[in-house]
């Protein structure tokens, strides 16, 4: 840690969260570590939030406030990023909440191990009903390797949220959150531990609070996003592909569940397709086909799909549209 520098910089971006972001800004300024520095990078509200964020840095030096013009989540973690001062970064979302003690934990665990990633587990908390635990809740900390982390990470064991990662700042010298892209952190988090060449550590606990609300992208699903978090899966496919890391058992089980996720966000978002863009986007899938085929994983359905994308896309698109007649005639050629 650099003298006269936080131990922690968490970054926040701000858009249109006025009614929550007071109580998930408390719930970071009220941490047992309280020698970090808390970034609010407010990026186009249209609400009040500006003026919140002004007001809560009044009441704590350590607050810091940032404006940039865009309303992308990606570029305000960028920005904040840039900003950081500290040697390792955390992010919330400006709706969501964190345990009192997550920030010491998380901290203590990568100092102790002398690791560049710590991973936790988040909760889904519902205003009308229980709240749910995705991930197993051991308690225990456990140190691990990068590629034993990429492996739980890329078969969703392991929480791939940013919001659930304590990172040394360093790794994104290289990395950025993809702008312009929902999903970002299916496209990030598991590069995050590629580069963790001083290892991980994993809490099986949930700190981080993960406020469950109509409207959020995950719950407001369209062809754009099912698009972008297909482009993720690929990107995976070809990471796992070409990783010299792991064993041929570990490639294949990842390859198969990836490629599974891959081809059902792809017939997801044939069913949804309506301009000549949208047509036109999916074409690049087609042409990945061939990628994904040479790892001579797919099977059964996938493998058939696969190959019907490769050598009949147009009978591909008319097998799985829900209504031909909506497909421009042009783009059903193959």
């Amino acid at each position: 840690m650099k003298k006269n520098t936080p131990a922690v910089s968490v970054i926040v971006p701000v858009h249109n969260v006025a009614t929550y972001l007071e109580k998930t800004v408390h719930s970071i300024m009220e941490q047992d570590l309280r020698d970090i520095e808390i970034i609010l990078v407010e990026n186009m509200s249209t609400d009040n939030s500006y003026e919140i964020c002004k007001k809560m840095s009044d009441e704590d030096r350590r607050i810091r406030v940032l404006k940039i013009g865009s309303a992308d989540l990606s570029a305000a973690r960028n920005a904040g990023i840039d900003s950081a001062e500290a040697d390792y970064v955390y992010f919330i979302d400006g709706d969501d909440t964190i345990d009192k003690d997550m920030l010491s934990s998380m901290y203590t665990a990568v100092t102790d191990n002398g690791a560049d990633v710590a991973i936790c587990n988040f909760v889904k908390e519902y205003p009308d009903r229980p709240a749910e635990y995705p991930y197993k809740e051991t308690g225990e900390t456990r140190f691990c390797s990068s590629s034993e982390m990429l492996a739980g990470l890329l078969s969703e064991e392991v929480c791939n949220s940013a919001c659930v990662m304590l990172c040394r700042k360093s790794l994104f010298d290289s990395i950025k959150f993809p702008e312009g892209r929902y999903f970002e952190d299916h496209a990030v988090t598991y590069l995050l531990a590629d580069k963790a060449k001083n290892g991980c550590v994993h809490i099986g606990k949930s700190y981080y609070h993960y406020w469950q609300r109509k409207g959020s992208i995950c719950h407001s699903l369209d062809f754009t996003k099912i698009c972008d978090f297909a482009s993720g899966n690929l990107e995976r496919i070809k990471f796992i592909g070409k990783y010299p890391g792991f064993t041929s058992d570990t490639r294949r089980k990842l390859l198969q569940h990836n490629i599974r996720l891959y081809m059902g966000n792809i017939l997801n978002a044939i069913k949804l397709a309506e301009t000549k863009e949208d047509f036109s986007r999916l074409r690049t899938f087609k042409s990945a086909a061939s990628v994904i085929l040479s790892y001579r994983i797919a099977a059964g359905k996938d493998k058939n799909r696969l190959l019907r994308m490769k050598f009949c896309w147009g009978f591909f698109l008319r097998r799985y549209r829900k209504k031909l007649r909506s497909v421009p005639q042009e783009q059903q050629a193959g």
